[in-house]
């Protein structure tokens, strides 16, 4: 868990999707588990009109900063609709099983229940002296977010730190793991012209010694190959970075004594018996 505030002691914007929260730091709090069970009897009715979305939230979250997720909450149910039809939510496999629908969706293809919690069913739109939908009271939102205070514009994230935690990443990956990504870069990269070749090995060695060197084996290009490319215009090295510069190629296997691997799901293996 993150809280809201702009963390000035990372090196790196929460916020920036590139990144991920260290499990050291930032401890996952299990929500709940999700348990497969059985497979779906219906493949149509039980897999194809599944639809899972950002948007469908139940009391306790709310919407975080994530500009990804902001983008992402609006995208999927228009996906849904278009996808499977305006009801999507009525259709029982989106349904909760314990509480009704309530969207205030009126007709539309596939309707099938009229949305209501006990008001007039020919008003689905508040305020109305017809008896209508009535504005819930909780929860309320007023004193929930983070308190800001700025101007919204564009701009590149001012921390950056680009290499670290995709060094720290390939050194915590089991042995089949990094060969698998090597392999996959090799095969792939070496399709690539000669100069986005140069280019990506730079990076490897950036991030990981080992990685830029194994990459660049596959490929035929050595550190000295590399070692005189510039940052890209677009690229702002902090200090730490500027000095893997400097020693490109030369700055040893990183150290991730203490470190977890964090993932966005625990692979964990469900037994389901009886």
């Amino acid at each position: 868990m993150m809280d809201d505030h702009d963390h000035p002691e990372l090196d790196w914007d929460p916020l920036d999707d590139t990144k991920t929260w260290p499990e050291n730091d930032f401890p996952p709090k299990k929500v709940g588990t999700l348990a497969l069970n059985r497979n779906v009897e219906n493949f149509f009715a039980e897999n194809e009109q599944i639809s899972f979305g950002t948007g469908v939230l139940v009391d306790g979250l709310d919407f975080s900063d994530d500009k990804m997720l902001v983008g992402r909450t609006f995208s999927y149910s228009d996906t849904q609709r278009y996808r499977v039809g305006p009801n999507y939510l009525q259709l029982p496999v989106n349904a909760p099983k314990n509480a009704r629908v309530a969207t205030n969706q009126r007709d539309g293809q596939m309707t099938y229940v009229v949305d209501t919690g006990g008001e007039n069913p020919h008003v689905n739109y508040e305020p109305s002296t017809m008896g209508g939908l009535a504005e819930a009271e909780y929860p309320t939102h007023d004193e929930q977010g983070p308190e800001i205070r700025g101007r919204l514009t564009r701009a590149r994230l001012p921390r950056t730190n680009d290499y670290k935690q995709a060094g720290e990443r390939f050194r915590l990956m089991e042995d089949w793991e990094r060969d698998d990504l090597v392999d996959n870069f090799v095969e792939l990269i070496g399709q690539a012209t000669s100069d986005v070749q140069k280019r990506m090995v730079w990076h490897f060695f950036m991030a990981e010694d080992e990685l830029g060197q194994r990459v660049g084996d596959g490929i035929g290009i050595t550190a000295d190959d590399v070692r005189d490319l510039q940052p890209l215009p677009t690229q702002t090295l902090n200090d730490e970075e500027q000095q893997r510069l400097a020693n490109l190629g030369k700055n040893g296997p990183r150290d991730v004594e203490g470190l977890t691997m964090t993932h966005c799901v625990p692979n964990e293996h469900r037994v389901v018996t009886g």
